[in-house]
């Protein structure tokens, strides 16, 4: 079973210079190796999971560390950071949350507009379907190379 969507929404939100100041207190941080388009690491904050409705909004942190020389001296998109669209799983029930939108249309037009620069954070949002009132957690993939994320706490506003 996979998660459903209407409307597709994946958005970034972010600059070179900082992060919002709402993005709140990351549940665990992590050191990312090398990506696919960015050869140096990225350090990634993981944000709890907020449900409003029947969307759930998954916040990470990632600040490039450097080690790219043909990105590290201008500024670096998150779509360079970011080989894959994160997945959300719930083991127990074996159900898995993709973001919503089609697959055939995955809305990642406004990473391409995220910038930053080795050092400073940026802010990637995605959208996913809300899971049932019982979930109270859930694992997290950014990238199979990564590893997972488990037990990410999903906070109902």
């Amino acid at each position: 079973m996979r998660g459903a969507g209407l409307g597709a929404l994946l958005l970034l939100a972010g600059c070179t210079g900082g992060t919002p100041a709402d993005v709140g207190d990351p549940v665990v941080e992590f050191t990312a190796p090398q990506g696919r388009r960015y050869d140096g690491e990225v350090r990634v904050a993981v944000h709890p999971l907020h449900v409003e409705g029947d969307a759930m909004e998954l916040r990470l942190t990632l600040t490039p560390l450097g080690g790219d020389e043909a990105l590290d001296h201008r500024p670096i998109r998150v779509d360079q950071l970011l080989d894959r669209t994160p997945v959300l799983s719930d083991v127990r029930t074996l159900t898995t949350y993709d973001v919503l939108g089609a697959p055939s249309e995955p809305r990642h037009t406004a990473i391409l507009d995220a910038e930053t620069v080795v050092g400073e954070p940026v802010v990637y949002q995605a959208w996913f379907a809300a899971p049932g009132d019982q979930v109270q957690t859930l694992d997290l993939v950014v990238d199979p190379s990564w590893g997972s994320v488990a037990r990410v706490p999903v906070v109902r506003r």
